[in-house]
């Protein structure tokens, strides 16, 4: 089993939300990425933010969290996503450009994110609502096991 720690920003504009995806991929994601060894949730995600898109970044408050689990190669892989929300100067009328060149980064009205395969799922009910939640979000995409 691997384990992931990962950082992500709810970065929007208007009624749109940046997302990412490796190029060639189907899933989608807020914006971010792993956190490292005695890193802070909030400085991981500016530096990833600055290193993935040289998006300069003001991690704001703490919205909440959402556990997921998948399959790759065989091999069990969970991973624990603390969202921030996030201030920039980014406009979703133009474009974000990768540092990158296996991702991608683009702008969807919030109202449509079921049309985006968003990961960890748990998330699209957060960004279809287009408002940060009254209290701090907590959702899962990890079946409940019994036993």
């Amino acid at each position: 089993m691997a384990f992931h720690y990962v950082a992500r920003g709810l970065i929007r504009d208007a009624d749109h939300i940046l997302l990412v995806r490796a190029i060639g991929d189907t899933m989608t994601f807020l914006p971010g990425g792993h956190i490292e060894f005695g890193e802070s949730a909030s400085v991981a995600l500016a530096r990833e933010l600055s290193e993935e898109a040289s998006i300069d970044a003001k991690v704001g408050t703490f919205v909440g969290a959402a556990e997921n689990e998948w399959f790759l190669d065989g091999q069990l892989q969970a991973e624990i996503n603390l969202i921030f929300d996030v201030e920039t100067d980014l406009t979703h009328q133009k474009p974000v450009v990768s540092n990158e060149a296996h991702l991608e980064f683009f702008w969807v009205p919030c109202g449509l994110i079921d049309q985006w395969n968003l990961f960890p799922e748990s998330l699209r009910s957060l960004i279809r609502s287009n408002q940060l939640p009254e209290h701090t979000f907590w959702g899962s995409g990890i079946k409940l096991k019994s036993g």
